[in-house]
This record gives structure tokens, C-alpha cells and sequence, in this order.
């Protein structure tokens, strides 16, 4: 069978991906798309590239080697169903960085008239598809195997894209949110570009795209730089082969538009991999608690993976005690755990001494840590009354205390924005004012 793959001159190294640019910017439209699938697909791609042109058989790879691909080396053969699957129910947008960016692929109406000899226009298009467009999966001496095809516009742009993006492998493995993953495969593409810089777009285009869904409430854009964009800029500048910054643009007082400069990384290698646990690990533990992925994905881009770790580690020791009892709402205990997690790294409140106690969801322990076991459950229980006695205060009383914290932590120099603001808009039932109020009102009480 005649082969049409990338032609010599654009072959790609063994870990090298050479992803078309039309298809860098990726919208799903119908449901969030996790950054174990993103990452996933990008190692599909890159088999399918350097296995060429299978006409009408389609792309064939063990499980294994997919999730290899990635930086996990485990047998988690479900799991790799669960994101292929994943492919195959998600309806993708690819919108072009640029208007000369846009499909290459020519109409059935264009390639009739070009066929003729006629003039052919070029015209602005949107195509959308699923990112799959049929998978089997069987089992293939003992292995698990699994066979994929791609839509048309997809397989032809993949097998011999005009302009397209060096990706690193090694470098998307090791980056921890789905934004870093999605920034770092636009920035690469102008990493040898003569102007530095990306595209200039709305805010709310870049949203839409680093986030990973058309779906996702839309939020100012402060709010999704802090949380999202600045961390995976810090991400990308540590593990990769380029350095990028966020240059934005105002119109009147606000940010209107957005772009990036990207610059090749002078004299300096990449930092050396190390081998660290991929999502994989963490979303199986999640499901296996009963939490959804697209939560767990949404844990891991506000408080990092490590975090999400010691908090699923705390909530598996609480689910399987004896005592325990049903956790309602799965997600909000967790995110209240993490929460607490990242109010201790703050220090934005004194704990007691020799204590290491986090804050727990309401009417369940809190996060075990290094204290003594006895003094732990003593901690627990007292912070437990400071809770339920602050809840029962009139309102009155509940918004005087809550003045008190803030003017406390303002004045000690621990203030989060986060804190404040919740505070600010008397938003007591926050896991993170709560937690926060039940060890500042069990303070007081004892110093009264």
C-alpha cells in the first residue's frame, strides 16, 4: 500500500509531534475535555503520523503505549477506554490562529471547480467534528489493542499538514493543567517565529481555549489569569524549550485583548524529566470515590496535583473508617479539604502548637497530618464546637466576628484575595471562611 505520510523533510523525531496549526486551538463543544484525553490524543496523533497512510484500515496501537506515550507505564487499560470514549463523544471546534491559518482542505464545490481549471476562491470556513470517528478495541495476543479512525479534515491535515507546530512529547507529559497543555501547543508554534508573538485575541477567545470548554461559565478575565494562565505560563517556562509572557491590551480601564510573547530558550536545555505520577493515578482514585473526572480535572488546574493527593488520601482514610458517615455531596468535601489545605500553606490563621490539623467538611474529620492521634481528635473536636457555635450566632453577630477576621488577617499580613472577598460579600458558608472563622473564633474564645 502506497504510503503518504509527512514528507522526509517534515519528519518528526521518535518525540516529536508535527500537529497541524488549524488544529492547536481546540473548542469542544459539547462536554469538557480532560487533560489526560488531550494528552492522550496528541500521542495518538503522533503514532498515526509515523505510521502514515493506512488507507481505509485505520491506526492500530497497544493500550499501554497510548498512556506510554504520556508518562505512565502501568497497565490501566480501563482507563485508556475511558478517554477514548471520551474522543468519541466530543464534538471539537479547531478555530485557525490566524485568517491565513485557515483549513487547507478545499470544499467538494472548490475541488470540483479547481478539477475544471476555474478560479478558486479562498473563503472563511468552520469545520466541526469528533475528535474520533470510530475506535475498536479487541484483544490482540493477550494485549490490549485498540484500532482508530479520523474524521476526513482531520487525517488529511494530520498526515500532511501545509504549516504545523514542533510538539514536544517529553514536554506535554510532564505539564500539569489542561491550560499549560493547551498554551504550550500554541506558543510552540511561534517559538522560530521572526515577531515573538502570538495571535491577538479577545480575552474570551483565549478562555474558551485554554480552558477546554465552549460550555464553561464565562469569567472576567483577572480571575481566570490568576487561577488558570499564570500558573501554566510558570509551568511552561520550567519544563520546556521556550519562554513565553502575557502581554494584554486595554480598551477605556479593561483588559480587552490578549496575546503572548514567545521566545526560544538561549544556551539552556529544558529541565532534566523527572518522573512524577500522571493524572491517571489521581482521576482513578477520584472515580473510585465517587467523584467526577471533570472535577477532579477542575482540582488539580486550581490547587495542583499534589494537593489533590493528600486530599483524596484524606478523604479514602475517612470513607473507609467505621465511623464514618456517607459523604453527600462527594465533590464539595473534597474542594473543602483542598481549601483547608491551601489556607494552612498561607498561614493566613494560627494553629495551635504541635498541630497540623486541616479543615474538614462539615460534621467529618479533618485531614489527618503529623500531630499525635490524641491531640489530633482533641484539635478536631474543639474546632468542630468553634463551627457549630459560630453557625448558631445571630446574623448580626455572625457579620461583626466576620470583620474581626478580616481586619485580623489584613493586619497579620495572611490575606488571600480569595478570603477577602468571600468575606466582603458576608459569604460565610465558604469552606474557606469557615474554616478560617473556626479556628480565629476558637482563638478568641480562649484568650477571653
Amino acid at each position: 500500500m502506497a504510503k503518504s505520510s509527512i514528507p522526509a523533510k517534515k519528519e518528526a523525531p521518535a518525540g516529536t509531534l508535527n500537529k497541524p496549526v488549524a488544529a492547536l486551538a481546540i473548542v469542544p463543544l459539547n462536554k469538557s475535555l480532560t487533560l489526560t484525553a488531550r494528552k492522550a490524543y496528541n500521542v495518538m496523533l503522533h503514532i498515526a503520523q509515523r505510521q502514515g497512510d493506512t488507507g481505509d484500515a485505520g491506526f492500530s496501537a497497544p493500550l499501554n503505549a497510548i498512556l506510554r506515550g504520556f508518562g505512565v507505564g502501568s497497565n490501566v487499560a480501563t482507563d485508556a477506554k475511558r478517554y477514548i470514549e471520551q474522543m468519541m463523544s466530543t464534538k471539537i471546534e479547531w478555530r485557525p490562529l490566524s485568517r491565513g491559518e485557515q483549513w487547507s482542505l478545499p470544499s467538494a464545490e472548490t475541488s470540483a471547480a479547481a478539477g475544471e481549471g476555474e478560479a478558486v476562491e479562498a473563503r472563511d470556513e468552520l469545520r466541526m467534528f469528533n475528535m474520533l470517528s470510530e475506535v475498536r478495541l479487541y484483544k490482540k495476543n493477550g494485549e490490549n489493542w485498540v484500532t482508530w479512525f479520523y474524521p476526513p479534515t482531520i487525517k488529511q491535515q494530520m498526515l500532511g499538514p501545509n504549516r504545523w507546530a514542533r510538539l514536544e512529547l517529553e514536554t506535554i507529559a510532564r505539564l500539569g493543567t489542561y491550560t499549560a497543555v493547551a498554551l504550550y501547543e500554541i506558543c510552540a508554534r511561534y517559538r522560530d517565529n521572526p515577531g515573538g508573538v502570538t495571535l491577538r485575541q479577545h480575552w474570551s477567545w483565549w478562555v474558551a481555549v485554554l480552558k477546554g470548554s465552549e460550555l464553561a461559565r464565562q469569567r472576567e478575565w483577572r480571575k481566570f489569569k490568576n487561577e488558570f494562565v499564570s500558573p501554566a505560563i510558570r509551568d511552561i517556562n520550567e519544563v520546556s524549550d521556550i519562554e513565553i509572557e502575557l502581554l494584554e491590551y486595554k480598551e477605556g480601564r479593561a483588559i480587552a485583548e490578549v496575546q503572548f510573547a514567545v521566545r526560544r530558550k538561549q544556551g539552556l536545555e529544558a529541565a532534566p524529566r523527572i518522573e512524577q505520577p500522571a493524572d491517571v493515578a489521581q482521576v482513578s482514585r477520584a472515580l473510585a470515590l465517587g467523584i467526577r473526572e471533570a472535577d477532579v480535572d477542575a482540582f488539580i488546574e486550581r490547587y495542583g496535583e499534589a494537593a489533590v493527593g493528600r486530599a483524596l488520601d484524606a478523604m479514602q482514610r475517612y470513607a473507609g473508617s467505621a465511623a464514618s458517615k456517607p459523604i453527600l455531596n462527594k465533590a464539595a468535601y473534597l474542594k473543602t479539604i483542598l481549601a483547608g489545605l491551601e489556607n494552612e500553606a498561607r498561614g493566613s490563621l494560627p494553629a495551635a502548637p504541635g498541630s497540623s490539623a486541616a479543615p474538614a467538611a462539615p460534621r467529618t474529620p479533618p485531614l489527618p497530618g503529623a500531630a499525635a492521634p490524641a491531640v489530633q481528635d482533641e484539635r478536631a473536636q474543639a474546632l468542630a464546637q468553634a463551627r457549630q457555635a459560630f453557625e448558631a450566632l445571630a446574623e448580626a453577630e455572625q457579620a461583626a466576628w466576620m470583620a474581626r477576621l478580616r481586619a485580623h488577617v489584613l493586619a497579620t499580613g495572611t490575606a488571600s484575595p480569595t478570603l477577602l472577598r468571600r468575606l466582603d460579600a458576608r459569604q460565610w458558608q465558604s469552606p474557606l471562611v469557615l474554616a478560617s472563622m473556626a479556628r480565629f473564633y476558637l482563638e478568641q474564645q480562649g484568650r477571653s
